[in-house]
This record gives C-alpha cells, sequence and structure tokens, in this order.
C-alpha cells in the first residue's frame, strides 16, 4: 500500500485546532464556574455573619429595654405611687444590672424628674419634653403607640451620642409618664467591631430615613453602602437600619489551579490526538476495502445488515429479511415451516440458546452455517411479540465475521499503538523522575507540583498501556504461565503488604480471615498476586475511610475460594452482567468511580481462566462488594486435606 503524500487533509488540521479551542473554552468555562461558586460562597457567609451581627445587636441592644419593662413594672404595681426615695435606690441597681447603659431618666407626666446617674446629666433634670420641638414629635408618636421604642444615634443634651429606649407608662388605661435609658454605643461598637474581625468581615450601619433616603453612617465606612457589598435591613423596637457587609478576604478561588492543569492537559491532549490521527492516516487506505462492505451490508433491506427472523411459538420459521437469505444463502421458500435451528452449525444448542436470551436485552454467541456449508460465528437475540392474540418469537441473527475481522485490526493498533507509546513515556517519566529526585538541584513547589502532576500522569499512562497489552497477550494466547504449587496465605500476605500504604493513606484497615495456613493452590504466583492486587486496590479506592476490607480464606470441598469484602457503595444492579468485560465502567457522579481504563477486571477474568479458576462477584447486605476467586487445590493440598478429615 503507497503511503498518503499529505500528512493530515484542511479538514484534519480545522479539526484538531476546534479540538485546541474547545479544551481552551472548557478550562476558561471551569475558572467562571469556580469564581461564581466562591462568589457564591462567599455571598453564603456574608448572609450568615449579618445574621451574627443582626443577632448581636438585637441582643444587646434589647438587653436594657428589658430592665425597663422591668422599671415600669414596678411603678404600675404600685398605682404610680412611688417616691423618689425609691426611685434613688432603684435607678442606681437597674444602672448595675444593665451593660453599656449611660443613664436612666424617669419623666412623670412627660417632666424628666429622676435621672440617673445625676453627675453629667444635671442640666436634662426638670426638662419638659413638649417643650423639645426636636425630640417631643419622636416621644409624642412612641405615647399614641403604647409601645417601646429604640431612638437613634441621638445627639444628647447633656453631650455625646447615644440609643434611647422610650417606653410609655399606662396605669389603667390612663398615661402615666415615660422612662427613657440612654445606651452609651462606644463599648457596643468595640465589641462589634471585635466580631467583625473574627468574621473577617467588614460592616458599616446606617439609619434609614422618611422619603427612603438614609443618614450618613454611624458605625463603619460610608463607602460600604456604594461599592459591591451585601445590603440588608434590621428594624430593633421600630428603629430602621441598614446593613452593610463584605469580607475583608479576598475572593478564594482555584483559577490558577485550573488553568495549570486544564491547560497541562489540553497540551497533553493535543499532543496525543495529533499522533492519534497520524497514525490513523496510516490506516485509513487499509480499512477502505472493509468499509466499502459495510457500506454495503449496511443498505441491504432498508439499512438493515442483520438477519430478522419471524417465528410461532413452537419455533418454526414464518418470515425473514433479506439479509437472512442473504447470509444463509436460502430464500423465503426454502426456509418457511423449517425449525430455526436448523441455521445453526449445532442445532441442539436451541435450548441453551433460548435460556441464554430470555429478555431482549440479552445476547447469546454462537455458529450457524451458511450458504457454503461452513460454520460461521453469529450474535443472537430475542424477543416474544404478542400478533393478533398470538405468540411469535423474533429472532436476530447478526453476521459477526467481519466484527472479528475488525476486533482484530483493532487488537493490532492498540498494540502497535502501546509499544510505541511505552519508549517514549518511559524516557519522559524516568526524566521527570530524576528531576523530582533532586538531580537537578532544587525546584519551586509551583514547579514541583506540576512535576509531581506530569510524573502521575506518565504512570496513569503506563499501566494503561501495561493493562492494553496484557489484554492483547491473553486475547492472542501468547501470554507465558509458570504454573507450581503457591502457599496461599504467604501470597496473599505479601498483596497485604503492598498495599497498607494505600490503606494508610485512605485510613483503612486490612484484614485476613482464614484457618486454613496451609492450602496450596496450582498457579502463576506473579499473575495471581496481579489479579488478588487488582481486587484489594478496587476495594481500598472505594471503601469509605475508617472502615475495614476484609479477605476471606476458605476451602469448599476441593476448591479454594478467597473474598476481598468493602463497605463501599457496590455495584449497580444494572451494571453487574458487564463488569467483567473490557473497557466497562459504571456511571458515576463521583469521580473516584469513573477512574481506571475498565481492563482491571477484564484482565483479571482472563488470568483466573487460564490458571483453571475463576472470579466472580456478589453484593454485600445492606451495602458493600464482595468479589470472590476460586482455584483447586493442588494435588499436594488434597492429598494433605484427605489425610486430615476424620474417618466415618
Amino acid at each position: 500500500m503507497e503511503p498518503s503524500g499529505k500528512l493530515l487533509s484542511y479538514w484534519q488540521w480545522l479539526l484538531l485546532l476546534l479540538c485546541l479551542v474547545a479544551c481552551v473554552l472548557i478550562t476558561e468555562n471551569l475558572v467562571r464556574q469556580d469564581v461564581a461558586y466562591a462568589k457564591g460562597q462567599q455571598l453564603e457567609q456574608q448572609v450568615a455573619n449579618a445574621g451574627h451581627l443582626r443577632s448581636f445587636l438585637e441582643t444587646e441592644l434589647n438587653r436594657a429595654l428589658y430592665l425597663t419593662f422591668g422599671l415600669s413594672a414596678y411603678v404600675q404595681a404600685n398605682k404610680g405611687e412611688v417616691s423618689a426615695t425609691e426611685f434613688n435606690l432603684l435607678l442606681p441597681e437597674l444602672v448595675e444590672l444593665g451593660q453599656y447603659i449611660r443613664n436612666i431618666g424617669v419623666a412623670p407626666g412627660n417632666r424628666l424628674t429622676y435621672v440617673y446617674p445625676l453627675e453629667g446629666n444635671e442640666a436634662a433634670v426638670g426638662l419638659y419634653y413638649p417643650d423639645l420641638p426636636e425630640q417631643w414629635p419622636a416621644v409624642q408618636a412612641i405615647i399614641e403607640s403604647r409601645k417601646a421604642r429604640l431612638v437613634g444615634p441621638v445627639q444628647l443634651l447633656q453631650g455625646g451620642i447615644g440609643f434611647i429606649h422610650r417606653l410609655p407608662v399606662f396605669i389603667d388605661d390612663q398615661y402615666w409618664g415615660i422612662i427613657s435609658i440612654v445606651v452609651d454605643p462606644t463599648e457596643l461598637w468595640h465589641e462589634l467591631q471585635l466580631i467583625m474581625d473574627r468574621y473577617g468581615i467588614e460592616a458599616a450601619l446606617r439609619t434609614r430615613l422618611e422619603n427612603g433616603r438614609f443618614s450618613e453612617s454611624f458605625v463603619g465606612s460610608n463607602a460600604l453602602f456604594y461599592d459591591d457589598s451585601l445590603l440588608l435591613d434590621v428594624t430593633i423596637r421600630g428603629a430602621n437600619w441598614q446593613l452593610a457587609i463584605r469580607s475583608s478576604d479576598p475572593l478564594k478561588g482555584r483559577t490558577t489551579e485550573i488553568r495549570l492543569v486544564g491547560y497541562s492537559v489540553t497540551l497533553l491532549l493535543f499532543a496525543l490526538i495529533s499522533w492519534l490521527t497520524f497514525s490513523r492516516q496510516q490506516l485509513q487506505q487499509s480499512s477502505r476495502e472493509l468499509q466499502v462492505q459495510q457500506q454495503y451490508l449496511s443498505t441491504v433491506m432498508d439499512n438493515v445488515a442483520d438477519a430478522i427472523i419471524t417465528t410461532d411459538v413452537h419455533g418454526h420459521i414464518e418470515r425473514i429479511n433479506q439479509a437472512a437469505a442473504d447470509i444463509f444463502g436460502l430464500s423465503m421458500q426454502q426456509l418457511e415451516g423449517v425449525h430455526w435451528s436448523s441455521l445453526l452449525d449445532d442445532p441442539q444448542q436451541q435450548h441453551q440458546l433460548l435460556l441464554a436470551t430470555n429478555t431482549p436485552s440479552k445476547v447469546a454467541k454462537t455458529e450457524g452455517r451458511n450458504r457454503f456449508d461452513q460454520p460461521f460465528p453469529l450474535e443472537l437475540s430475542r424477543s416474544e411479540i404478542e400478533f393478533n392474540q398470538l405468540i411469535k418469537n423474533v429472532i436476530l441473527l447478526r453476521d459477526m465475521t467481519e466484527r472479528h475481522k475488525v476486533d482484530r485490526l483493532k487488537n493490532e493498533f492498540v498494540s502497535t499503538v502501546s509499544h510505541e507509546l511505552r519508549t517514549p513515556l518511559t524516557a519522559i517519566n524516568g526524566s521527570i523522575g530524576l528531576v523530582l529526585g533532586g538531580v537537578m538541584g532544587s525546584v519551586s513547589p509551583q514547579v514541583q507540583q506540576l512535576l509531581q502532576t506530569a510524573y502521575d500522569n506518565c504512570n496513569q499512562l503506563t499501566h494503561l498501556i501495561n493493562d492494553l497489552l496484557d489484554m492483547e497477550r491473553l486475547e492472542a494466547g501468547k501470554m507465558r504461565f509458570q504454573l507450581q504449587p503457591i502457599v496461599l496465605v504467604e501470597l496473599i500476605e505479601q498483596c497485604l503488604q503492598q498495599n497498607r500504604p494505600l490503606a494508610a493513606e485512605n485510613r483503612l484497615q486490612l484484614k485476613l480471615e482464614t484457618r486454613e495456613h496451609a492450602l496450596q493452590v496450582r498457579a502463576d504466583p506473579l499473575r495471581l498476586q496481579q489479579v488478588i492486587t487488582n481486587l484489594l486496590s478496587n476495594a481500598i479506592k472505594y471503601a469509605p475511610r475508617d472502615s475495614t476490607v476484609v479477605l476471606r480464606l476458605s476451602l469448599d470441598v476441593n476448591k479454594v475460594r478467597l473474598d476481598v469484602m468493602d463497605q463501599g457503595p457496590g455495584v449497580p444492579e444494572h451494571f453487574q452482567p458487564s463488569l467483567f468485560q473490557k473497557f466497562a465502567q459504571a456511571d458515576s457522579a463521583d469521580n473516584k468511580l469513573q477512574q481506571g481504563s475498565g481492563l482491571g477486571l477484564a484482565i483479571a477474568r482472563s488470568l483466573m481462566l487460564a490458571m483453571d479458576g475463576d472470579i466472580g462477584y456478589q453484593p454485600l447486605q445492606p451495602h458493600g462488594s464482595c468479589f470472590y476467586l476460586t482455584m483447586p487445590l493442588s494435588g499436594y493440598a488434597k492429598k494433605a486435606v484427605n489425610l486430615a478429615a476424620p474417618a466415618d
């Protein structure tokens, strides 16, 4: 075959460029999503912090009001007949009990008669509220509402800024006077600032005025109300404030890490896709004849290339399509009324095939006889339908001859690619390992992290290539096995020892349960260790933290069984039939469950079958997985067991 003169066509270059642009867009989209997520987290935290601040303000400011209620109750209980001596005894006690209280004033008949402490407040004694045009409208509104109200911040006559709790007192539904407690906010703002420092936030408060206007902030910077701060309304006993809050910490995101990983993966994918595209160009010429044949088959009978046979309930053929006639070389007239099993190479297999395909989703493999009376591979599936109140069987037969050719070409391609990738990957991996080991001197932590990521990815690709090569050797029958008697417990202990560091990273315990310490099996020690290590590493990966992975070794007649059990989520029921197939992976939202090539269990099953053993899976209740191996006892071990058995 002549190689193509042009390495890549215009459209192929365009496709590579589009892939590169798509990866860049995906990376930037992830960055935007991460920033949006970080902002959402910060906003959620700000809302929670605002709740803490509002709760603190309500608690501390209402504390003085409760003392006001107590004093009001005392006045009401005494029908307003409270002497100056009693007030002089009560007011100092209330000031001592309260926090942040600057003074307490009692104004029977709206005249401020009693004030404590008197020192510094002499100018306020004797004030008559109706004579104060700035305060009287607010006082009058409180009296009319008959409810306590927080006023402030206000400029006090005795000097300074404060908040005033005012409570009108009524005796037998008759207005008696008003009690005022002045709160000094200096210490309160200090406590509020400590809370803001603890939560890493900035906040400001301002008063909501009439007509939708606001005052200047009386706590914090007024600029917070004009940026992207979170704004919340705060209402405490009639005082309407607006709270502005924002985080003083910078937005926490992973923009740099996402871009670093995203662009690294983009470059790696671009390089791999480019290489694979070049390789595909080499194979394009050799696959054209196969593509022509596939296109021809896809156009037969309205693009149906599979043989479709309809039978009655007893299996006698009623109808076939053109594909069936072409595959088997028989016309409808020749096949009508004939039992469908006559198309098989071994008609006696019909009962086994019917049992194996009892649902439409199940497929069985068998062989048929073509027009040249030669056997050929078939895939068979069937379903039952009801037509005119009669049960019919619809049997779908797929000629697998061409598929096997394609699989063989695919396996050859995968083997070639894997061998070609192994050498450069080994060189890359070794070079990175030398740098990480300090051969080139010390590097920065950022470079160390980048090199470690590349080193881990190289190892992952190397493992994938090894799996592909193992699968190819197993399918081609080229893998050699050195079967010999093995003391199974010793091999299991080696596997446990190798995997204990990985288990320790996930805070897991590894435990072996057995009473059979002398059991021997005939197997290849390296391949059996590979299978056990694969099951053990899977169990460690899926098991929850602080749990135990149990290996249980037991003897069942002349077979040895090894169970590997974990307490993880288990395998979905719909996925269990394809668990040991190549490239099989269950769908999951958990990224951890999507890692790997999907070849590990398929290779394990092929290895076990090659050593006259088997592998299986069964779910644990209420949750968990149990993968088990079965192997025949070696001749020596059988003899030892028989000697140890008690006589009848």
